[in-house]
C-alpha cells in the first residue's frame, strides 16, 4: 500500500474510533467501511465494526463480518471474544459457547477472554460454570466489577441469595457510580422482600441515569409489593415510552394494574406484553388469573397451562411413567389424576372430577392425605393415594392407561355445586353442644390466612373481629387452623364465654372433623383461606372477608359483585385498594344483626 494510502486508512480507522467513543455510530461505521474497502485485511477495523453492528442491534450483520475476519486470521482471539458476542446477541447460543472455548484456548488468561467465556456459559444457563469463570477472571482482577455483576446473577439463579448479594456489593464498591450495580443490588434486596432498601438503589441508579428503564420497571414492582401501585403507573408508562413498548415494561403495567383492582385494563396489558414476548411463563400465568377472575373461563384456562413452565411450578411435579392423557374418550379407561398446589386450589379445581367419573373413567387421585378421608365420603367409586414427597412406589407398579393434574381438568365454567359431605350426625351432636341448651344462632370465625405469600393481604387480627362482639343471640365457634393461645385468648376477651374452641378438633390436619365442624354451624365468616373452600364446597352458607382488589384476591372471588360462580352458598363482602377492614366487618355486623331478627 503507498504511504498516502496508509495514512489514510489509519486516519479513518482514528475518526472512527473518535466517533464511536463519543456514540456517533452511523459516522463511526462509514469510517470503518472506508477502511475495509482501502485495506480488506486491517482485523481492527472489522472488529471494531462488528462491535459496532451489536451494539446498534444488528447482531445478525455482525456475525457474518467477524466470521469473515477469523477465517483470515483464525488465531486472533479478540476477533473470537466480538464473534462470541455477536453471537450471543443473534441468540446462537451453542456457537457462541464453541466461539468462547476456542477464544480461552488462543489467551486462556485475556481478562476480555475468561469475561466472554463466563457470560456465553451464563446466557445458556450453564450457572456453576459461568459462576467458575467469573471467579476465576476475578482472581486475575479482582476490582472487574462487570464480573462480580454477574456472578451476582449467576449466584441468585442457583439460589445462593445472601452470596449474590455479596457480589452485587462488590460490584458497587469498585464502580459506585455505575448504575447497573445498583440496580442489580436493588434487584436482590426485592427478591429478599426487603423492598425499602431496593428502593433506596433503585432511586441511587435513577440519580445516575434518569432514563434507565429496566430500573423503572424494578422500581415500579417494589413499590407495587409495598402497596404503592398507583405510584408505580408513572414509572411504567416512562418505561414503556423509553422502550416503545417492551415486553417487560408491559407487564409491569398489567401487574400495576392488577395490584389495583383493574383487571380490563391489565389484561390489555398482559395481551400487550404477551404479543411481543409470547413464551413469557409469568405473564400467561398472571393473564390467566386476571381472566379467570373477569369470567372469561375459556382464555383463562388456556393460559392457566403455562403454569409448569413458570419458573417456580406449582407442586408437586411429578414425573410419571405414563403418557399424559388429553383425549375426550376417557370410557372404561384408568387414569391418576394427582392434586396440585394448594388445598384450596385442590377444592376448587376437584369440581372438575365428577364429569370424568360420569364419563367412564375408572380414576385414582393421588392428593393430600387430609383431604383423603374427606374425599372418600363423596366420591366412593374413587381409589385414592396419599401424596408424599415421592410418588409411592406401590403406585408407580400399577397400571394406568395415562395420568393429567388436576388443573388440567378445568376448561369450562365451574360447575358450582357442593361437592363434599358432612357426617350428618356428627354434624348434629356438635351444634348442640355448641349451644348448650340455648336458641343461638352459631357463627364459625377463621381470621388467618397461611399462604406464604399472598397470606397476609388475606388475614385479619382478632381484634378486627370487634365490631361483632356486641351483637346478642350469636356464639361464635372458632375455625381457624393453627389459632395460637394468644388469639384465643383475645377473642376470648372480645366475646367472653360466647367464644367456642373445641380442641377435640384439630382444624389443620383433620378436615373430616373441621367439614362436620362447618356443617354444624349456622353460618361461617371467614377470610379467603381453606375454611372458606370448605365450607363453600360443602354447600353450607359462608360469608367471606375479601382482601382489598388485587392479585392477593384470588380469582374463585372474581372481580365484583357479592356472589362467585364457584360457591353459590357464599357471600363475598369486599373493600377498596389500601382500605382497612373496618367497613367489611361493620357490613358484617349489620347482616348478623339482620340474622339474628
Amino acid at each position: 500500500m503507498p504511504p498516502g494510502s496508509a495514512l489514510s486508512v489509519l486516519q479513518n480507522l482514528q475518526a472512527g474510533l473518535d466517533a464511536h467513543r463519543r456514540g456517533d455510530l452511523s459516522s463511526a461505521e462509514q469510517h470503518y467501511r472506508a477502511v475495509l474497502l482501502a485495506a480488506p485485511d486491517t482485523l481492527d477495523a472489522y472488529n471494531l465494526l462488528g462491535r459496532l453492528l451489536v451494539q446498534s442491534g444488528r447482531a445478525g450483520d455482525a456475525v457474518p463480518l467477524l466470521r469473515h475476519a477469523i477465517d483470515r486470521a483464525a488465531a486472533q482471539a479478540p476477533l473470537w471474544v466480538s464473534y462470541t458476542e455477536a453471537l450471543l446477541a443473534y441468540g446462537a447460543i451453542a456457537t457462541a459457547r464453541e466461539a468462547a472455548e476456542k477464544a480461552r484456548q488462543l489467551a486462556p488468561k485475556e481478562v476480555d477472554v475468561l469475561y466472554i467465556w463466563a457470560e456465553a456459559q451464563r446466557v445458556a444457563g450453564a450457572w456453576v460454570a459461568a459462576a467458575d469463570g467469573y471467579r476465576a477472571l476475578l482472581a486475575a482482577q479482582p476490582g472487574h466489577a462487570g464480573a462480580w455483576l454477574q456472578l451476582a446473577s449467576c449466584l441468585q439463579a442457583m439460589g445462593d441469595l445472601p452470596g449474590a448479594r455479596q457480589a452485587a456489593q462488590s460490584a458497587v464498591q469498585y464502580a459506585p457510580q455505575a448504575p447497573e450495580c445498583h440496580n442489580n443490588l436493588g434487584s436482590l434486596f426485592a427478591a429478599g422482600d426487603e423492598h425499602a432498601v431496593a428502593l433506596a438503589h433503585f432511586d441511587r441508579a435513577l440519580a445516575l441515569r434518569p432514563n434507565y428503564a429496566a430500573v423503572l420497571i424494578n422500581k415500579a414492582a417494589s413499590l407495587r409489593e409495598t402497596a404503592r401501585a398507583t405510584e408505580a403507573l408513572p414509572l411504567l408508562e416512562q418505561a414503556l415510552a423509553l422502550t416503545q413498548g417492551h415486553a417487560q415494561a408491559y407487564a409491569g403495567l398489567a401487574l400495576a394494574r392488577h395490584s389495583l383492582g383493574q383487571l380490563d385494563a391489565a389484561r390489555a396489558a398482559y395481551r400487550e406484553a404477551l404479543q411481543r414476548q409470547p413464551q413469557d411463563a409469568e405473564t400467561q400465568w398472571n393473564y390467566a388469573l386476571a381472566s379467570l377472575a373477569v369470567g372469561d373461563f375459556a382464555g383463562g384456562w388456556q393460559a392457566y397451562a403455562w403454569r409448569w413452565r413458570k419458573a417456580a411450578p406449582p407442586l408437586p411435579q411429578r414425573a410419571w411413567p405414563w403418557p399424559i392423557w388429553t383425549e375426550n374418550d376417557v370410557g372404561g379407561k384408568r387414569l391418576l389424576i394427582w392434586g396440585e398446589q394448594g388445598l384450596g386450589d385442590r377444592l376448587l379445581l376437584l369440581q372438575f372430577l365428577p364429569s370424568l367419573i360420569e364419563a367412564g373413567a375408572k380414576v385414582t387421585l393421588e392428593t393430600d392425605p387430609r383431604l383423603i378421608p374427606l374425599l372418600q365420603r363423596s366420591f366412593a367409586d374413587v381409589d385414592f393415594a396419599p401424596e408424599g414427597t415421592h410418588a409411592d412406589p406401590a403406585l408407580l407398579l400399577r397400571r394406568f392407561d395415562g395420568h393429567r393434574p388436576l388443573g388440567d381438568l378445568a376448561v369450562t365454567v365451574p360447575p358450582g355445586k357442593p361437592l363434599l359431605q358432612a357426617d350428618a350426625a356428627q354434624a348434629v351432636l356438635l351444634a348442640g353442644q355448641y349451644r348448650q341448651g340455648s336458641k343461638d344462632k352459631l357463627i364459625g370465625l377463621s381470621w388467618r390466612s397461611a399462604n406464604p405469600t399472598l397470606g397476609a393481604a388475606k388475614s385479619l387480627r382478632p381484634a378486627d373481629l370487634a365490631p361483632l362482639a356486641d351483637i346478642p343471640g350469636l356464639r361464635f365457634v372458632c375455625l381457624q387452623y393453627g389459632a395460637t393461645a394468644e388469639e384465643h385468648a383475645a377473642l376470648r376477651g372480645l366475646f367472653g364465654d360466647r367464644y367456642i374452641h373445641d380442641p377435640a378438633i384439630d382444624a389443620q390436619n383433620d378436615l373430616a372433623g373441621l367439614v362436620d365442624q362447618i356443617a354444624a354451624l349456622d353460618l361461617t365468616v371467614t377470610v379467603s383461606n381453606v375454611t372458606a373452600h370448605l365450607a363453600g364446597a360443602l354447600g353450607r352458607p359462608v360469608w367471606l372477608l375479601a382482601p382489598p382488589a388485587g392479585r392477593s384476591l384470588f380469582f374463585y372471588l372474581m372481580a365484583a359483585g357479592e356472589g362467585t360462580p364457584w360457591y353459590p352458598g357464599m357471600r363475598i363482602f369486599r373493600r377498596r385498594h389500601a382500605e382497612g377492614p373496618e367497613s367489611q366487618l361493620a357490613a358484617v355486623a349489620k347482616g348478623l344483626e339482620l340474622l339474628e331478627k
